[in-house]
């Protein structure tokens, strides 16, 4: 097994699964899997929660790259609240008021320093959008963007559209529970700009890779590289 795939699967071990979320350690890896390969130095990770979309993007930076992974979440139950999935509403809105977001912040710092990521990963507890001017503010760019936050179709469309501009040239967005129908038209905006080059769902998985592809022939190749790595 990779060295690296192990460190993650070893980190993601102790941090739990539950309703509100939680990315497979086949998709974190995948995520890792790039920033190694592509040597990008700054990642994002905006909807973090339990810290595990993080925290493998984190590991691959301190043992590879030597960048930053940058999580912006606000861990506040007033912006996890969502309207437009009356299916699951019920049960989101059950799930927030029985959860202690302070103290989710509080463990992922925790998570960190236990793990020796502090200084290769960032925490913001804000909002998207309060975080953008931050990164606007220090000219802060990204090689790998990954959004799983608040999935109503505004606050979706409103990441694609604040935080694209600050994807560098042949860059990776990858987007959460693309299966959603709030989430459909970020997907939709984001297949126009750049290739899709993986999707996978299965039962602990829902999710898509896009990247700034330089042809094609490329994005084939990749996707190729990509179903073998996403296995598991």
């Amino acid at each position: 097994m990779d060295k690296l795939r192990r460190q993650i699967e070893d980190a993601l071990s102790g941090i739990q699964i539950d309703f509100g979320g939680g990315s497979s350690a086949s998709k974190g890896y995948l995520m890792a899997w790039l920033i190694r390969k592509y040597q990008i130095t700054s990642s994002i990770d905006i909807g973090v929660y339990r810290g595990r979309s993080l925290v493998p993007q984190a590991i691959c930076h301190r043992e590879f790259t030597g960048g930053k992974a940058y999580g912006v979440d606000p861990w506040s139950k007033i912006e996890a609240r969502e309207t437009d999935n009356p299916v699951l509403r019920a049960a989101i809105d059950r799930f927030i008021d029985a959860t202690d977001f302070a103290a989710i912040y509080a463990e992922v710092g925790t998570l960190l320093q236990r793990l020796d990521l502090e200084k290769n990963c960032q925490l913001l507890r804000e909002t998207s959008s309060g975080a953008i001017r931050y990164f606007e503010r220090e000219g802060i760019n990204f090689g790998l963007i990954h959004i799983d936050g608040n999935h109503d179709s505004d606050r979706v469309m409103a990441d694609i559209s604040l935080y694209m501009p600050r994807l560098n040239g042949g860059g990776f967005v990858v987007i959460d529970d693309v299966s959603w129908d709030s989430v459909r038209p970020a997907y939709s905006a984001v297949s126009m700009r750049f290739r899709k080059v993986y999707q996978k769902q299965d039962a602990s998985n829902d999710y898509a890779v896009f990247w700034d592809a330089p042809s094609w022939a490329a994005a084939r190749l990749l996707n190729a590289r990509l179903t073998f790595v996403g296995k598991g």
